[in-house]
């Protein structure tokens, strides 16, 4: 007979399969035992992604005033950039920026951004709001029907006219009313000052039923477009602008040059001093990083294809007015553009990576030293477990000892049976096996013991 006993050859794909079985084992074993620690490690994650807000809100309200603004058309410019990431913008028409900043201010309204005219926010007076900055001029417009005003004083003149100068909660009621109290002309004491939405004002001077209209609007704005195209309609010459300037800082003296609206008519046929504040994005300080970057990007590329009027080249967006304080995520856009990878790669995960990569690195800091101390705690645990054998061991032979009867024999083969299944079944590291089978050697010296004395006592002869 042929007594030689055949080794398996080497095989590296059986090793691997082994070696991943005995890793596999190992986790299993730790998940069992230390699950608290890792449930715990589990809720701390999600608690993280919770508060780091990976993914930004599917809706987003925007307010824009007055249905025919130039903020209801760059409102509707917006929406294509939000479209292409997934979310749905959503226009709220209000009665003028000062509503618009209400809305935006009352937790209750559902308005999370609001374009308006720089300077109706008071300094310091909303915390709870940041800026975005501001994406082009937004001129005061005094239009009039009649012989042209060659004067200096427009404000003068004009004051005992029929004139609308906008609902209530509108800007240019607003900054009419602030360059008025430079006169000493209080609006509100006027019967001649109408309060009429600006659509219904634009109409009214075309039919010729009021004198003028004031308007706080872009160059594009449907409104103000109407008004330059009818050859009756005059643009006043605000002689003093750079003075009014200087009284309230947060408007500009723009200039609409002389043939700058058509050099076919020569129309103006001579300069007009205007003075113009700027279209500002506001938005609520706790809004989505993610819902801030569309908006800057799409403010970017909407203020380069804007041909602008007012302003010169790459000017805008900027940070003009600064009565509500510049947002950190419209800081970092300004001083170093647009993040890498934004025209290819989803807005969300970029801004994400941004976030946190420092808590990822903190996170190496912790995870890296513990992933080390790994492989230690497994020979620590199977030494342990190798301990615990000998320590049941002793107290074996000690129940062998003491045990007199078949059945006290019977319960201690028992247990020496389950801690063989147990030794079987838990993951030993390699460097332990020899332990471990020298350990099963005196388990079956035990159980050889106990059995014998078991039959012994059993056996008739006894």
């Amino acid at each position: 007979m042929d007594n030689k006993v055949y080794r398996k050859k080497p095989s590296l794909v059986r090793h691997t399969r082994d070696s991943l079985g005995r890793e596999l084992k190992a986790w299993k074993l730790l998940i069992q035992t230390e699950w608290k620690w890792i449930l715990a490690l589990v809720f701390a994650l999600v608690m993280l992604i919770t508060y780091t807000r990976p993914l930004p809100p599917n809706d987003v309200y925007l307010a824009v005033g007055q249905q025919g603004s130039i903020f209801e058309t760059l409102g509707e410019k917006f929406i294509p950039y939000f479209e292409k990431e997934g979310i749905k913008l959503h226009l709220v028409y209000t009665q003028g920026s000062a509503s618009s900043l209400a809305d935006l201010a009352d937790k209750g309204v559902q308005v999370n951004a609001a374009l308006m005219v720089g300077g109706v926010a008071a300094k310091g007076k909303f915390p709870n709001l940041v800026s975005l900055g501001s994406i082009e001029y937004v001129p005061l417009w005094l239009f009039y029907r009649g012989e042209e005003f060659q004067g200096r004083g427009a404000f003068a003149h004009f004051a005992s006219k029929r004139i609308s100068v906008g609902v209530d909660g509108s800007a240019e009621k607003i900054i009419i009313g602030k360059l008025l109290d430079l006169y000493g002309i209080v609006l509100d004491k006027r019967d001649n000052f109408l309060k009429i939405p600006d659509t219904e004002a634009v109409q009214k001077l075309l039919d010729g039923e009021i004198d003028a209209v004031c308007l706080m609007d872009g160059i594009d704005g449907p409104n103000v477009q109407r008004l330059l195209e009818n050859g009756d309609i005059h643009i006043a010459n605000f002689t003093y602008a750079p003075a009014y300037v200087k009284k309230l800082p947060f408007l500009s003296t723009v200039v609409i040059p002389m043939g700058g609206l058509g050099l076919k008519d020569y129309r103006p046929k001579q300069d007009i001093q205007m003075m113009a504040s700027t279209a500002t994005l506001l938005v609520e300080n706790d809004m989505h990083p993610v819902i801030q970057l569309i908006f800057l990007l799409a403010s970017d590329k909407i203020s380069n294809e804007v041909d602008q009027f007012f302003a010169n080249p790459d000017f805008f967006p900027a940070y003009v007015d600064h009565s509500v304080k510049l947002s950190p995520v419209a800081k970092r856009f300004f001083e170093s553009g647009p993040p890498a990878f934004s025209d290819s790669l989803p807005l969300w995960l970029i801004n994400y990576a941004s976030r946190i990569w420092f808590l990822l690195l903190g996170s190496l800091a912790i995870i890296y030293p513990l992933w080390k101390l790994f492989p230690g705690y497994r020979n620590m645990r199977s030494t342990v477990l190798i301990t615990d054998a000998y320590t049941e061991f002793q107290g074996f032979e000690r129940k062998l000892a003491r045990a007199q009867t078949s059945e006290e024999l019977q319960e201690l083969i028992d247990e020496l049976n389950r801690l063989e299944d147990e030794s079987t079944e838990d993951w030993i590291v390699s460097v332990e096996m020899k332990t471990v089978f020298a350990m099963k050697g005196a388990l079956d010296k035990i159980r050889s013991k106990a059995t014998d004395k078991k039959n012994r006592l059993e056996s008739p002869a006894s």
